[in-house]
């Protein structure tokens, strides 16, 4: 645990003892903006929420993956393997592992077949029977645009008014569109590969029923509305781009919820980059 901060370094022992039955021998410990994570080889992954709210948190996590668990999709997904556990500052949950590796350096046209295929499955799949989250619950929900508000007051009037504007326009937009199954955190960092096909996607504690435009967002940041319009229609990338231009707030807001300042710091000055650069709904096109 030489590679871990001193906190989680006391931390995980804890959660080994909670769970003694585990393959901790071969446990690979990873840190992500929301959780920590240790891999355990092929046999599960355990992931531990800290902060603010913490055991809410994990709870409605794992009831996403309960609710997925019936849902007929072209790939794998980690399954709920038990109940969470809870202490006094976290709270962990168990899921079954996909195996597989994270590739970054994909080209589009490398990529954009698999990725047609997960999305098409996303959009597709039935309506869980068990009940999913509701849309950026994650980063408040209902109250998502008060929390975004609060975070924004130190800023000069054109950055505040860009920034209500930004989630205005997600609302707006919202209202009336049909909805599917989205995955709510998609991209190249939640898919695994073997060799050129994806084996799973992974991550799923924000999927929810909503605007399917949701899941093309993240990709336009990657490779651009010219590129992604491959496989997707006009209206859909459309919207896409004001989700991508709310992407930074939604981060902001789920770090000022678990009180974690650095990353709402952030998260805040990358919206304020993007937002002098020209480039908040599509970095390829400022």
């Amino acid at each position: 645990m030489n590679t871990l901060d001193a906190d989680m370094s006391a931390l995980w022992p804890r959660v080994e003892r909670a769970w003694p039955h585990l393959q901790w021998h071969e446990a690979a410990f990873k840190h992500g903006a929301f959780h920590h994570v240790a891999v355990l080889g092929d046999s599960a992954v355990v992931r531990v929420t800290r902060g603010a709210g913490h055991a809410s948190r994990t709870h409605s996590e794992h009831q996403n993956l309960r609710a997925l668990e019936g849902v007929d999709l072209p790939f794998r997904i980690p399954l709920a393997m038990t109940e969470p556990l809870s202490g006094p500052s976290w709270s962990a949950q168990i899921s079954s592992c996909i195996p597989g590796e994270h590739r970054s350096g994909h080209s589009w046209e490398q990529i954009r077949g698999p990725l047609e295929l997960i999305l098409t499955g996303l959009r597709e799949a039935a309506i869980p029977g068990g009940e999913l989250r509701p849309v950026r619950q994650w980063c408040g929900g209902q109250q998502w645009p008060d929390v975004v508000d609060r975070i924004i007051q130190p800023f000069d009037m054109a950055v505040k008014t860009s920034a209500r504007r930004a989630v205005e326009e997600v609302l707006e937009m919202e209202a009336g569109v049909e909805t599917s199954l989205v995955h709510g955190d998609f991209g190249l960092h939640n898919i695994m590969w073997r060799g050129d096909q994806p084996s799973g996607v992974i991550d799923l504690d924000n999927a929810c029923i909503g605007d399917p435009a949701l899941d093309l967002a993240p990709l336009i940041g990657a490779f651009g509305s010219a590129s992604v319009a491959d496989i997707a229609d006009r209206e859909m990338i459309a919207r896409a781009r004001v989700h991508r231009a709310s992407l930074p707030l939604q981060v902001a807001a789920a770090a000022q919820l678990i009180d974690d300042s650095k990353l709402k710091d952030f998260a805040l000055a990358n919206f304020q980059m993007r937002l002098h650069a020209g480039t908040l709904q599509d970095p390829h096109q400022p």
